[in-house]
């Protein structure tokens, strides 16, 4: 833009990118992108992180960038005729006291030949940039995206529309979007079968089979879409969601088998603690029978007489014939 201002140059860029297009007109997709600001002179660009306001105040001059008088010079005395014609308009400018375009030019070749080439623009940047990921690869980063809840910095606060717009900015939200399109879950086919196989009992035959023909057919007995589902060489990869799915699925027949295992144990404990109770009772009405039957027979005298006669039936007398003994007289 030859002669121009910052007032031209935001002027150049409104006429331009905020324009509405006509009827029937399809509007160019910069458009949605560009946006005019409260200032006289500046300009809004709507980029992925969010809206972001330039003022065009020195623009033009921040941006400049003039070719060096020496440099000019130089071209200017070049023995190149096409050379010299391009930049005779600063052959004429005046040189610094006590030089003269031979000097300038000679000058010029020093610059050039001393210490190697003369290093560009881009071969500066290109060094730094290779030094930058020098160091960057010696080193063992770890990205940690930090999220603002609130802007009155007090915790058990959440601004929705905050945090949403925060995620959007560092792309995490887009990352999510991109990862449900492909396939982002991924599991060996080992551990597939070790994990789901309790879903599909009696599919895989005993013995040994190759893991990618095991896993067809777990899928097949799951009655998995296959469009959810890729096989790779080792691995099995489902769409967003499927081993979410597969989850609940074997949460729900796990928390089946051992709710029957637990009431089956509960039921064991319960009928030997219930056996114990019996046996306990059986034993307190076997004391509270012999007691009251001892109650009875403590005057009788021939019960008075029983232990006195004892060592008259001799230790070759049982128990058990005692007993006989004492009930038939007890029955008499």
């Amino acid at each position: 833009m030859p002669k121009a201002t910052d007032r031209t140059f935001t002027n150049k860029l409104h006429a331009i990118w905020a324009v509405e297009p006509q009827a029937g007109e399809e509007p160019h997709p910069g458009t949605f992108k560009y946006e005019q600001t409260r200032f006289e002179q500046g300009f809004i660009v709507h980029h992925y992180a969010g809206r972001v306001e330039y003022r065009t105040d020195g623009w033009l001059e921040k941006n400049k960038d003039p070719l060096n008088d020496n440099l000019t010079r130089v071209l200017a005395a070049s023995s190149e005729r096409y050379v010299a014609s391009l930049f005779a308009q600063y052959s004429d400018m005046p040189l610094p006291t006590g030089t003269n375009a031979l000097h300038a030019a000679t000058i010029g070749k020093k610059r050039v030949t001393k210490k190697g080439a003369f290093r560009t623009v881009a071969q500066r940047h290109k060094e730094q940039l290779s030094a930058l990921m020098t160091q960057l690869q010696g080193t063992q980063p770890h990205f940690v995206r930090c999220i603002v809840p609130n802007t009155l910095k007090k915790p058990g606060r959440v601004d929705v529309p905050l945090v949403l717009d925060q995620l959007r900015c560092n792309g995490v939200l887009e990352g999510i979007r991109i990862a449900r399109l492909g396939y982002p879950n991924r599991l060996p086919f080992v551990e597939f079968r070790q994990r789901y196989e309790v879903l599909t009992p009696g599919i895989i035959p005993p013995g040994y089979m190759d893991g990618r023909k095991a896993c067809l057919r777990m899928a097949d007995a799951l009655e998995l879409d296959k469009s959810i589902f890729r096989i790779g060489t080792s691995k099995i990869f489902f769409k967003a969601g499927v081993l979410a799915e597969l989850e609940e699925r074997r949460d729900a027949l796990l928390f089946d088998v051992f709710s029957r295992l637990q009431a089956v144990a509960r039921k064991f404990t319960a009928r030997r603690q219930m056996k114990k109770i019996l046996n306990r009772a059986v034993a307190i009405r076997t004391i509270q029978r012999n007691a009251r039957i001892y109650g009875e027979l403590r005057d009788w005298p021939w019960w008075n007489l029983y232990p006195k006669g004892r060592r008259r039936f001799g230790r070759a007398a049982s128990n058990s014939d005692c007993g006989l003994v004492l009930g038939s007289t007890l029955r008499r």
